[in-house]
C-alpha cells in the first residue's frame, strides 16, 4: 500500500464533487497526505460544503491562476513546504468552443492558453522554492491535444502547450530533485467537461472503441496521480500517461463493416471488405 503520512499537498481545480482534482485530493488523503485547495471565488460556496469538517483538509485558499498576484498571494497565505502539486486546470470560452478554430479570437485564445497552460509555470514559478526534494507536480492534459477532437478546438491547441509545459519543467526542476508529470485522462463527466460541445456523444464512441470497453472514472484517474505522488514513480519525470481505457492505441475502431454500412447512402452499395483476387 502506498504510504504518503506526512507529505503535504497542494490541489487546484476543485469545482464540484465531480472534478477530478477532487478525487485526486480524496486519493491522495486515504494514503496519509493532508491537502491544502487553491479555489476560484465563484466555487467558494459549492466548495464549503463538499469540504466541511473534512479534517485532512489544512486550508482553502482563493487562487486565480490567470492572475500572478492572485497565486503569489495563495503562497503568502498558505504556509509550510509541499510534497506534492496536483493543476486540474483548463478552460477556453464558450464562444471559442463554439465554432470551428479558424474563426477563435485572439483574445479567447490568450484566455485558454494562460488559464489550460501558463498557469501550470506561474505555479510552478511559485511553488518551487517551497517544494521539498522528491516532490511531484503533476497536471492534467487530454488526447486533443494530438489529434483532433470534436468540440474540443482551441482547447486542443491549450493542452498540446500544457504538455510541452511538462516537459520543460521536468527538465528544469529534475536537479531540484522535483518530478514534474502529466496525466491524459479519458473523457469524464465533470462540470468543465459540460461546457464541450457533442461531450455525450464522445463518451458513448470512446466507450465503444477503448479496448476496456468503458470510459474510465476519477477513481482511475486518482489511482494514476497516486502513483506519480509517491516513491513508486521516483524515477518518472517529464512523462504523459494515458489513463483512457487504451482508446489511444486504436487505429480504427471495432465493428469498421458494420459502421461503414450505415453510413452508405440510400440506393449506395455498402462499402465491402477489401478481398485478394
Amino acid at each position: 500500500m502506498i504510504d504518503l503520512k506526512g507529505k503535504r499537498a497542494l490541489v487546484f481545480g476543485v469545482a464540484s464533487e465531480t472534478s477530478i482534482a477532487w478525487g485526486i485530493a480524496q486519493k491522495l488523503a486515504a494514503a496519509g497526505a493532508t491537502v491544502t485547495l487553491g479555489y476560484q471565488k465563484r466555487f467558494l460556496s459549492r466548495l464549503m460544503q463538499l469540504t466541511k469538517d473534512i479534517p485532512w483538509i489544512e486550508g482553502k485558499f482563493e487562487c486565480d491562476v490567470a492572475e500572478e498576484e492572485s497565486v503569489q498571494r495563495f503562497f503568502e497565505e498558505a504556509p509550510g513546504d509541499f510534497d506534492i502539486l496536483v493543476h486540474a486546470i483548463g478552460f477556453a470560452p464558450a464562444e471559442a468552443l463554439g465554432r470551428p478554430v479558424i474563426f477563435t479570437e485572439q483574445k479567447d485564445f490568450e484566455t485558454a492558453m494562460t488559464v489550460s497552460a501558463y498557469s501550470m509555470i506561474r505555479l510552478a514559478r511559485n511553488a518551487l522554492p517551497r517544494m521539498n526534494a522528491g516532490g511531484s507536480m503533476l497536471t492534467l492534459t487530454y488526447l486533443g491535444s494530438e489529434r483532433v477532437v470534436p468540440g474540443y478546438r482551441i482547447m486542443g491547441t491549450a493542452k498540446a502547450a500544457l504538455e510541452s509545459v511538462t516537459r520543460e519543467l521536468a527538465a528544469l526542476v529534475g536537479q531540484r530533485g522535483v518530478r514534474v508529470n502529466a496525466i491524459s485522462a479519458g473523457p469524464i463527466k465533470t462540470l468543465a467537461a459540460s461546457g464541450v460541445p457533442g461531450f455525450d456523444k464522445i463518451l458513448g464512441w470512446m466507450a465503444h472503441c477503448a479496448p476496456l470497453k468503458r470510459n474510465v472514472t476519477q477513481e482511475d484517474v486518482a489511482g494514476a496521480a497516486l502513483f506519480f505522488a509517491s516513491d513508486l514513480a521516483s524515477g518518472v519525470t517529464g512523462q504523459i500517461l494515458y489513463v483512457d481505457a487504451g482508446y489511444s492505441i486504436m487505429g480504427v475502431p471495432p465493428g469498421l463493416d458494420a459502421l461503414l454500412s450505415s453510413q452508405a447512402a440510400p440506393g449506395e452499395t455498402p462499402v465491402q471488405e477489401a478481398r485478394p483476387a
